[in-house]
């Protein structure tokens, strides 16, 4: 059954997550295939720092997660993933006081059959950036 298989799916992609140490910036989980295919999220970034990406899917052959800010002035720039389903990939991001966004999608166009296939993105960190002057 697809909603067993889901259940499964959901179990082994938090413990593929929440294995991420440091305080929770963003969490977001949800399902990746069916007529939506993906998910999006937002969240505000307190502080500007270094931040860890870590995003996984769970009962595809793989995914593809943007993650990004949008500044003033600034060229939209997003920095994309590859997922190799059912493993995690993270990526460390500098990221200024604002807001950042996420969102996993399938690789493969059109509608797909619910076959219980997830998808989840943690954001971790938040540590100052180290200091680039000499010390005085």
């Amino acid at each position: 059954m697809v909603l067993e298989r889901e259940v499964h799916n959901y179990r082994e992609l938090d413990r593929l997550l929440k294995a991420v140490p440091g305080p929770v910036l963003l969490f977001e989980e949800g399902p990746l295939d069916g007529p939506v295919r993906g998910f999006g999220t937002t969240a505000e970034v307190p502080v500007p720092g270094q931040y860890t990406f870590t995003a996984a899917c769970v009962g595809a052959s793989g995914a593809r997660v943007a993650i990004g800010q949008e500044h003033p002035g600034a060229p939209f720039q997003p920095v994309e993933l590859t997922l190799d389903c059912p493993r995690a990939t993270t990526h460390v991001m500098e990221l200024q006081q604002g807001y950042v966004f996420a969102h996993l999608v399938l690789p493969s166009p059109g509608d797909t059959p619910w076959t219980g296939a997830v998808g989840g993105i943690r954001v971790t960190g938040g540590a100052p950036a180290p200091s680039t002057g000499a010390s005085p």
